[in-house]
């Protein structure tokens, strides 16, 4: 005979929101993040001061302080069933590693540590959660538990409740002489709670996701790994070959009459595709850890390669000596030093729009230069990494090549 009291999901895409469903989500759905705070506090002011309630006041402390009790039996729920059902989910179980590109100290901006904050990628104003604890939420709750157990907390919550009811301060009653370090970890705990229901509605956002909406205002397709920036590689080397994507660089801002011929790239996709290429070699500079899955090149279903098959024995990039070759960290931290991104963005699509659109010379001063070799830098940069990529994955399938030009023939009469 089943248990009649132990339900199960029917299949694995129910089970993040069997977990929270044990008392998680109804413990907040009726509230914003600030007003299930607000409440809170508003409990912790009445148990630990001397001043009479009344009775319809009480009645609403009380009242919420039963969602705070809810919201910690839920995630005991969430903890246990979890185990339980031996669940495993790629966002949250999941391996962090530093990132190999992370900007070096020397060369960060002023704003650096607001934008890499480990929890600015939320919207919510969370502050108490660790770089762990928000890279993996069930270990706030695990943490939660680790100094007292389910029924410690119910028993001290519990105290919580007695001393509303009976308008009396927690000092008078003897129950709990840390009452402001009990309110931080339930604040704690309801942060962590917010990111466990974005996970179990999908909407789990990457590490990076507030630079590229927020900073870049660039485009965000919808899914975790379409974040990264190796992926976003992809796109930048997505119908172009490093050959053709050099020359147009090379076209646009000449230095000899031999460099000025038209783009190999059409207008509008050479536009897209040095923005593009601009945004990841920023965004690889950005973000402290990233997922196991965002280093992995077989996690990728696809990677495609700028170089042809047959040239990768003897390529070397042309605008990177070997000793930069050596340090691409580095280097790619001098490139972005002391610019502003969408200047330079806005500067390279200016040039691009009034000398193939509106064929005038835009002429060739220090900050074009400049300009240039960081895009032919960063090209170069983009371009090891990818070969890097190809040459750790272990897929025997899956590596997109550049087709080779052929010369054409023409037959003799």
């Amino acid at each position: 005979m089943e248990n009649q009291y132990l339900e199960n999901p029917e299949d694995e895409y129910e089970i993040p929101w069997f977990l929270i469903g044990g008392g998680i989500f109804e413990s907040f759905k009726d509230d914003t993040f600030e007003s299930f705070n607000e409440k809170l506090w508003h409990i912790l002011i009445a148990l630990t001061s001397k001043n009479k309630k009344d009775e319809a006041g009480r009645k609403q402390l009380v009242a919420h302080l039963d969602k705070v009790i809810l919201m910690v039996k839920g995630c005991h729920y969430f903890l246990y069933h979890k185990k339980r059902l031996n669940y495993e989910d790629d966002w949250i179980d999941i391996k962090w590693y530093k990132n190999p590109y992370r900007c070096s100290k020397k060369y960060r901006s002023k704003e650096d540590k607001k934008l890499n904050h480990h929890l600015a990628h939320f919207e919510y104003p969370f502050t108490k959660l660790s770089r762990k604890e928000i890279q993996n939420f069930p270990k706030a709750f695990k943490n939660f538990f680790s100094k007292m157990d389910l029924s410690a907390w119910l028993n001290l919550l519990g105290d919580w409740k007695s001393c509303l009811l009976n308008d009396e301060s927690l000092f008078q009653c003897m129950v709990d002489y840390t009452p402001l370090e009990t309110y931080e970890q339930l604040l704690k705990l309801h942060e962590a709670c917010i990111v466990a229901y974005h996970w179990a509605e999908i909407d789990y956002p990457p590490p990076n996701k507030h630079l590229i909406i927020n900073y870049l205002s660039s485009d965000y397709a919808d899914g975790y790994r379409s974040a990264s920036p190796y992926e976003r590689i992809e796109q930048v080397f997505y119908d172009n070959n490093y050959t053709d994507l050099r020359d147009s660089i090379l076209s646009l801002y000449p230095l000899n009459p031999s460099e000025n011929k038209p783009s190999k790239i059409e207008t509008d996709d050479l536009r897209y595709t040095l923005r593009w290429l601009l945004e990841t070699g920023w965004l690889l500079l950005q973000t402290d850890y990233f997922p196991e899955d965002w280093l992995d090149p077989d996690a990728a279903d696809f990677l495609r390669c700028p170089v042809p098959e047959r040239k990768l024995s003897f390529w070397k990039p042309k605008s990177l000596s070997n000793k930069e070759q050596g340090n691409l960290k580095k280097i790619l931290s001098k490139l972005y030093y002391g610019i502003h991104l969408q200047d330079e963005i806005y500067m390279v699509e200016w040039r691009i729009i009034f000398q193939y659109e509106r064929g005038w010379s835009a002429g060739m001063g220090e900050e074009g230069l400049e300009i240039r070799n960081r895009l032919l830098k960063i090209l170069d940069i983009l371009t090891l990494i990818v070969l890097d990529l190809c040459r750790r994955r272990t897929k025997p399938e899956g590596i997109c090549y550049p087709p080779e030009k052929t010369e054409k023939v023409e037959e003799k009469e």
